[in-house]
């Protein structure tokens, strides 16, 4: 097991008492994708399914959660007893032969030490027109500081979205962009052809 998923798995049992998030703002940064009714989603990162309760009433075909702590997955799989929600123990990097039309990442993107890598994944695993989403329910600066405070090795920073949309201008057009005090969030549309 890898540092940031043994760090995750020390606090799963506490995770969902440890970090809140703001129903406003996480309705906030789904009503303004293109999210809909029928997707076939993918939620990176997914930990303790914080986003799964937001994200089954756009009734999806499924959603599929990953994450690299065992310990996470457990305790998500535990919240949800419907077929629609498969939570998958793994690195979404290894993630193959799947596709989906809308993939979020939510709260996770720092993690990533290689954010280009891990873009031209996601980009890969997309049905061309499908949508990318990289969000945070609280700002930049916040999470960039609460990151060198708690989890500085493990954390590379959110970059600021200028930088982000930089990255992901090979595979994607970027429809909206939020980098202010209440939350960060992009959201691009994948190129027809890669």
């Amino acid at each position: 097991m890898n540092k940031i998923a043994e760090f995750f798995d020390t606090l799963a049992d506490r995770w969902d008492e440890l970090c809140t998030h703001d129903p406003e703002k996480l309705n906030h940064i789904l009503q303004n994708t293109g999210l809909r009714k029928g997707l076939r989603i993918l939620d990176v990162g997914c930990g303790t399914g914080v986003l799964e309760s937001y994200l089954l009433p756009y009734s999806p075909q499924r959603i599929v959660g990953v994450d690299i702590s065992p310990g996470m997955i457990e305790k998500a799989r535990s919240k949800y007893a419907t077929p629609v929600v498969d939570f998958r123990c793994l690195d979404v990097l290894d993630l193959q032969g799947e596709s989906f039309d809308y993939i979020i990442a939510y709260s996770v993107f720092p993690h990533f030490p290689e954010p280009e890598k891990l873009i031209s994944h996601l980009a890969g695993l997309l049905t061309a027109g499908g949508e990318l989403v990289i969000c945070h329910s609280e700002s930049r600066d916040k999470i960039n500081g609460h990151h060198d405070k708690h989890a500085g090795k493990l954390s590379e920073g959110l970059p600021p979205v200028e930088e982000l949309t930089g990255m992901l201008s090979p595979f994607f057009t970027v429809n909206k962009a939020e980098d202010n005090e209440r939350l960060y969030m992009i959201s691009a549309t994948r190129k027809q052809t890669l």
